[in-house]
């Protein structure tokens, strides 16, 4: 089983990656960080938050923002009830890239599922969310990965 997910894996990485829309000034790094905050518009977004979702230190976080700073996709800023914290904001340059990156993802997924039944999507999610426990079980760690397969926001 393991094989045919990495085969899969990379099969989808290079189906996927080759076409999505590339900027030279928007290294992938920066582009997961803009898809991030966007996919969080309900509350607000500041760099601790990246630093956990992504697992990266503090420097690497002030280093990548501060850069896309500089190349005008995010604004830093800062909110009332706290000087220090400041909420991170997509400039309209990232978001015209995030729609732009959504609709070809969007594409390629329609791609990849045609011909798969709703049923047998869900029937998918609901076999990764159970790997995803007993890998997570396995390692030792508390169960908190079925939420993502069931919500579909992974």
């Amino acid at each position: 089983m393991s094989y045919a997910v990495r085969m899969l894996l990379n099969q989808m990485r290079r189906f996927s990656e080759n076409q999505l829309p590339y900027d030279p000034e928007i290294p992938p790094a920066q582009g997961r960080l803009i898809g991030y905050v966007k996919h969080h518009p309900d509350r607000d977004v500041y760099q601790r938050d990246l630093e956990q979702e992504f697992q990266i230190r503090r420097s690497t976080a002030s280093a990548l923002l501060k850069s896309m700073e500089r190349n005008d996709l995010i604004r830093r800023v800062p909110v009332p009830q706290d000087a220090r914290l400041k909420k991170l904001i997509l400039t309209p340059r990232a978001e015209a890239f995030s729609q732009k990156v959504e609709e070809e993802i969007a594409r390629r997924e329609a791609q990849i599922t045609q011909g798969v039944s709703e049923e047998e999507m869900a029937a998918f999610y609901a076999t990764i969310a159970k790997f995803e426990e007993n890998l997570k079980r396995g390692a030792g760690e508390p169960d908190a990965g079925q939420k993502c397969w069931e919500e579909k926001e992974c």
